[in-house]
């Protein structure tokens, strides 16, 4: 192959085997003249799988489009038929004999679908890999194993290459307000469900992050590579970052083997004569982030922010910037993270193993045996803890009978974790609870415990109890007639399968109050909310096995009508639940994030299929033919007034409105309901007004923001939004407000608590103007009626403390009237 064929960007000195297509030769144009769409890229990967003996592919998953997610595994030949043996040797690395082999590295790009310099460096480094006959990459390959992702979001890839390349012309335009440049709603950045990956390393709500984060622990790589793009106006970012916001879990030998990697990045940017910064914007604190996991894993993450042109060219204040630019910037320095860790190899290797060495030993330490944790009675959210801990090799076993503590009672099936294990500092980062922190400004969320987002019991005990493997099974129970069967509205998977039950036209009640009913093993417990089904309807017998089965819940039958307490079955206390057809209000300045989440909650755990309607057409659409509107966060500026007027008709004539955050603003503003805001600057009033210096003024900014800490919410769990709700309810608060009633029919459901503060970060004279507030209120509006929340009760879909509060407003809250 004559050396001029080979792209610019790579070395010109190296040899290339001339069997492997070049991406130009591929794609028909070289890297960076046009964005490649996903199967694309997938489709060269493939052929350099099938055609380089260095190169082979790993599933990664699948994303929700059903886009095949791979890493490319690069390394020796020889290396690449032991790979069974490597992969037995990477996962003993937890354990506390040495484990030898290659050093691993990966390069994980484009977690950020628009942030697409990372896939096309991925892409062109993936064939520098496979084709170059160099001996220093002969070298890296005997001792290495590279594996590249080129493509973390591929649905969000191809959804921005589309958008670019549909506004590209021959001559390049790098005007900032051209076209080209500004994405449609929702953006490249997300997933299907318009979701942030990049925050979901720890809770893996979506099937790219459970795919990814099981590439990452069969690998256990001692260095992760995570390219994003930054705002246009910027140059080039690496770690390690601030230094005083650093998560204290992180050892201190992670940030000294970051800087030292941190000097190959800068000699590879200043020989090509690229600005860069480091220590400095970026933090790295919440391990639920790509750079941030392995921090916690016993890998080195590292972060790479590349300026973004977001097309193919732009206008900057560093000049004209093209496309071309910032792929060379990304492959410099992926090249520099593969040099950097091939020379640190040994100190790389050494520190993962004293990494889960000393984390074992500081389990050991511990003068506790372990933590109990229990979710009330509810399997789903206790499952979903389990899920978690699984992927991440936390080892946990089941509490084989049940257990009294500290006057909190622990039934049989409760989860049991260790201390005494290698991935205890990870259980250490699940459940952290602090909220005093050395710098207290945060890129991302001060706090993050497992316990509070699942709303779980949590209690640490001094013996290791009676534990098993598999959670126990509830037992059988009776499945011939019956007058009725109830269903315990407080189950995780309970809305989904009313949502089932009212799709198979099955009447379905729920209890307002709580009482006693016979069954037939004894009393059944009825809380507010438990569901109840008549036992001689069409199909109850079918409905009951799928419930068991589908949704593994488990019904009780009912044999006798006269409660032993409380309202008989045929009482008018047990309210009808009606089917839900949402409406939900999305585009431009409403949050892409919240609409995703909402949407998958209703779609992927209710089953109930959401209209997403944009206010360009909102004014024509029948209403009337739904139930529900919800407005999430958004500044709403496409609303007119006669979509205004067409809303408030709506919930006159029977519709339930929903709203938070920005959009429970926007809602207050109407005057629909005798609900205002107290926003950011009258909170700020508890703050002490005092010169600051001028370099001060950001920190000043951070302590004045709440950008991300759990709050204590106390819950009316009489009034049907609370039903299944505990009283004392964790929830994320990321905004400066709080709701306020100004008399009328408004019913205040939830307040903050007078000390609201659970973890992470809050000015204390936030803690002083927050607690007491309302956060949840709930208004009857004529045959409608109004729900206006404070926060997010859906919080990055990890947040399954509070996702009921939507579940109760789609099915308990219309019976209000």
């Amino acid at each position: 192959m004559a050396l001029a064929r080979v792209d610019p960007l790579l070395p010109q000195q190296d040899r290339y085997l001339p069997t492997l297509p070049t991406p130009t030769q591929q794609f028909g144009h070289p890297i960076g003249e046009r964005h490649l769409r996903y199967d694309q890229v997938l489709a060269y990967f493939q052929t350099l799988a099938r055609q380089s003996p260095r190169v082979s592919l790993e599933s990664a998953g699948v994303s929700h489009q059903g886009r095949q997610q791979i890493a490319a595994v690069i390394t020796s030949e020889a290396n690449q038929q032991r790979l069974d043996q490597i992969l037995a040797d990477r996962a003993r690395v937890s354990e506390r004999d040495r484990v030898g082999g290659p050093t691993v590295v990966w390069l994980a790009y484009s977690i950020h679908g628009d942030e697409a310099s990372g896939l096309h460096a991925g892409t062109l480094f993936a064939y520098y890999l496979a084709a170059s006959q160099s001996p220093q990459v002969q070298r890296w390959l005997q001792e290495m194993v590279i594996l590249i992702t080129p493509s973390q979001n591929p649905d969000g890839n191809d959804r921005f290459a589309n958008w670019v390349n549909g506004y590209t012309g021959s001559q390049l335009n790098g005007s900032n307000w051209h076209r080209e440049h500004f994405q449609a709603w929702p953006s490249g950045r997300v997933n299907h469900f318009l979701a942030d990956l990049n925050r979901d390393w720890l809770y893996l709500r979506h099937p790219e992050s459970r795919g990814r984060v099981a590439v990452y622990q069969r690998w256990q790589p001692h260095v992760v590579g995570d390219y994003h793009e930054m705002g246009h106006n910027s140059s080039y970012f690496f770690q390690p970052g601030v230094p005083s916001r650093t998560h204290p879990l992180t050892p201190a030998q992670n940030q000294s083997l970051t800087s030292a990697l941190g000097r190959y990045h800068a000699e590879a940017l200043d020989a090509l004569g690229q600005p860069y910064f480091s220590r400095e914007s970026f933090d790295d604190f919440y391990y639920g982030k790509g750079s941030t996991y392995p921090d916690i894993n016993g890998g080195v993450g590292i972060l790479f922010e590349q300026a973004s042109v977001r097309g193919h060219l732009r206008d900057t204040e560093y000049g004209q910037r093209s496309f071309r630019d910032a792929i060379r910037n990304q492959l410099a320095t992926s090249f520099s993270t593969v040099r950097g860790s091939f020379e640190q190899g040994k100190a790389l290797q050494q520190y993962q193993h004293e990494f889960f060495v000393h984390s074992l030993e500081q389990g050991q330490d511990r003068n506790d045996a372990g933590l109990l944790v229990s979710s009330g009675g509810d399997r789903g959210r206790l499952q979903a803890l389990a899920e978690i801990l699984s992927a991440h090799q936390v080892e946990f076993q089941y509490l084989a009978n049940s257990v009294t503590s500290k006057g909190g009672s622990y039934p049989k099936g409760s989860v049991y974790i260790p201390f005494a294990q290698s991935r205890y500092a990870l259980v250490a980062a699940l459940f952290d609870r602090r909220t005093q922190f050395a710098d207290n400004t945060f890129y991302d969320v001060s706090a993050f415990g497992v316990d509070l987002a699942f709303n779980l019991e949590v209690v640490t005990l001094k013996r290791r109890p009676k534990v098993v493997s598999q959670l126990p099974q509830p037992a059988a129970e009776a499945t011939g007639p019956a007058l009725a069967w109830t269903l315990d509205w407080n189950q995780r998977q309970a809305p989904a399968a009313l949502a089932y039950l009212l799709s198979r036209q099955i009447q379905v009640r729920f209890a307002e109050l709580p009482g006693r009913l016979q069954g037939h093993d004894g009393e059944i417990e009825v809380h507010p909310g438990t569901l109840l089904m008549a036992g001689n309807q069409p199909g109850i017998a079918s409905a009951l096995s799928t419930l068991r089965t589908t949704y593994e819940l488990s019904p009780q039958a009912v044999v006798r009508g006269q409660a032993l307490n409380g309202p008989d079955l045929g009482s008018r206390k047990f309210r009808p639940a009606t089917a839900a057809r949402p409406l939900i209000l999305v585009g431009r300045n409403v949050s892409q994030y919240e609409v995703g989440q909402l949407w998958s909650y209703l779609d992927q755990q209710v089953g109930v299929a959401a209209t997403l309607i944009d206010a360009e057409y909102a004014e024509r659409v029948p209403m009337e033919e739904f139930t529900h509107l919800f407005l999430v966060d958004g500044r709403y500026r496409q609303m007119t007034a006669a979509i205004e007027a067409r809303i408030q008709r709506f919930v006159r004539q029977g519709g339930v409105l929903v709203a938070w955050q920005g959009g429970a603003r926007e809602v207050a503003d109407w005057n629909l309901v005798d609900v205002s805001i107290v926003g950011r600057r009258q909170l700020e009033n508890e703050f002490e007004d005092h010169p600051i210096q001028f370099a001060e003024r950001y920190q000043e900014d951070a302590r004045r923001t709440i950008g991300g800490a759990i709050v204590d919410w106390r819950l009316d769990t009489s009034h049907p939004l609370g039903f299944g709700l505990t009283a004392s309810l964790p929830m994320m608060k990321d905004r400066e407000m709080v709701l306020q009633l100004d008399g009328g029919q408004a019913h205040q459901v939830a307040r903050y608590a007078e000390r609201p503060l659970l973890s992470g970060f809050m000015a204390p004279e936030y803690q002083s103007s927050v607690g007491g507030q309302a956060s949840a209120v709930v208004a009857r509006k004529d045959k409608g009626a109004v729900v206006l929340l404070a926060d997010n009760p859906l919080f990055r879909n990890f947040w399954l403390g509070s996702e009921r509060l939507v579940a109760n407003s789609l099915y308990l809250v219309p019976a209000l009237n």
